[in-house]
């Protein structure tokens, strides 16, 4: 058996799991909404720093709480620990229905969104129709267990960087000064970037992974947090510029509400070999995005199902593959409704209000923890605590109220379900653990 020691990944390998898990879909589909948004080049660039910023504040939560509770469930566990069951409940209740399923069905939809490039006659119930085989393939395969599922992940991991490469180095020699001197004479409303900053969101989910690896992590507590402030830097530049070689090579207007903006930027720089390659590039990434968001996800159900908040079938493994099968398929069969019956924008807003409303609570659970277990062994504590930890309240808070309120009220109806259906379970489950014992 091999030295434990040589398992564990240094500084570098570590910012480079963290990049590669945030940069997915949403960078290829999310610029020309948040342009849109914004309205104007100063503020969609501010938008893009700002989310990147909350981006790097919930992840060093996640670094601190993640070492010292390293179970399968992730948040789950952090605010169940910190909060009791019934926020906990609500959490993984809300994140199931308001964030998980439906950016399975997102993701589904922006992959159909870009094949249709390649195939201008699929309609919209085609696109649908693909989705939906999609989903179900990855379903299946992730039922086949975790190292086909891994195996499928890391193949479709390597195309997006060399997608946006082409982009951002090929924008540098198209690139026409003329489509950035509207910065110059433009009427520019700041405020609006906080309004874009809720979409760009999208672009920097993800930030978690590295921290549930931290035991895998060599000298977590110097290493985790400085992959974690490099990595999420790397993620913001790259952002940032692509969005820059975007504006430089088609102009705001041009990209501002574009569908499929790194492809309709590709083309410009390229032609379309070069925009068919990054569309492709793309394509591999959100398929990629799209099983790690069938493959992780599925566990915090998992997991609480094994405590008992939810039916016991939920947390039943496959006798051969060892996955929990029957929360796999019936988070297909749920996002694949969701797929038929959402928007992209709709679903996305949605997702995007809930996750980081949610992200409130797991950074209040960290205050909480500091409080109720004060000598628990942290092998990271979040730097500038306790000032960090309510900044990242704040902001993330902040974001969220900029989601158009239809979308919020339609966020919290969906939260508000989660305190009858806790009762329910409690009741039913608890009623059912008696049964034995009275007979």
């Amino acid at each position: 058996m091999s030295n434990k020691s040589n398992k564990k990944m240094g500084l570098f390998s570590a910012m480079m799991i963290l990049v590669g898990s945030v940069i997915g879909s949403g960078i290829f589909m999310t610029p020309g909404k948040v342009a849109a948004a914004a309205g104007s080049i100063g503020p969609t660039i501010i938008a893009w720093v700002a989310a990147g910023a909350c981006g790097i504040l919930c992840a060093l939560v996640y670094a601190e709480l993640a070492p010292m509770m390293p179970k399968a469930g992730g948040a789950y566990v952090f605010i169940r620990e910190a909060l009791g069951d019934g926020p906990a409940f609500a959490y993984g209740w809300s994140m199931t229905f308001g964030s998980f399923l439906p950016v399975i069905a997102m993701l589904a939809t922006a992959f159909c969104t870009n094949l249709a490039i390649f195939f201008p006659g699929l309609t919209v119930t085609g696109q649908r129709i693909v989705g939906t085989v999609i989903i179900l393939a990855l379903m299946v395969a992730n039922l086949c267990g975790v190292k086909f599922g891994s195996l499928i992940q890391n193949i479709f991991t390597v195309g997006k960087l060399g997608a946006l490469a082409l982009v951002i180095f090929g924008g540098l020699f198209v690139l026409k000064g003329g489509n950035f001197l509207s910065m110059t004479t433009e009427t520019v409303e700041w405020g609006n970037s906080l309004n874009a900053a809720v979409p760009a969101l999208l672009a920097f989910g993800g930030y978690y992974t590295l921290a549930y690896m931290s035991e895998e992590i060599d000298n977590p507590k110097r290493n985790l947090p400085l992959a974690t402030i490099f990595g999420m830097g790397i993620v913001i530049l790259v952002n940032v510029l692509l969005n820059l070689s975007c504006i430089g090579a088609v102009g705001f207007k041009e990209l501002a509400g574009a569908d499929t903006p790194v492809s309709m930027a590709a083309m410009t720089i390229f032609g379309p070999i070069g925009a068919a390659i990054v569309t492709l590039g793309a394509l591999i990434s959100i398929f990629g995005s799209l099983n790690g968001a069938i493959m992780g996800p599925p566990r915090v159900v998992y997991a609480m199902s094994k405590d008992n908040m939810l039916f016991g079938f939920f947390s039943k493994l496959h006798p051969k593959f060892n996955t929990p099968y029957i929360t796999l398929i019936i988070f297909g069969v749920v996002a694949i409704f969701f797929l038929w019956t959402g928007s992209f924008m709709t679903l996305l807003m949605m997702g995007t209000f809930v996750s980081r409303l949610l992200e409130c609570i797991v950074a209040l659970s960290l205050i909480v923890l500091r409080k109720k277990k004060p000598d628990a062994e942290r092998p990271f504590k979040m730097w500038g605590y306790p000032v960090t930890a309510v900044l990242t309240i704040l902001i993330t808070g902040t974001l969220v109220c900029m989601v158009d309120p239809t979308q919020i009220l339609h966020g919290l109806l969906l939260m508000a379900t989660s305190i009858p259906a806790y009762l329910i379970f409690k009741h039913t489950l608890k009623k059912k653990a008696q049964e034995p014992a009275a007979k």
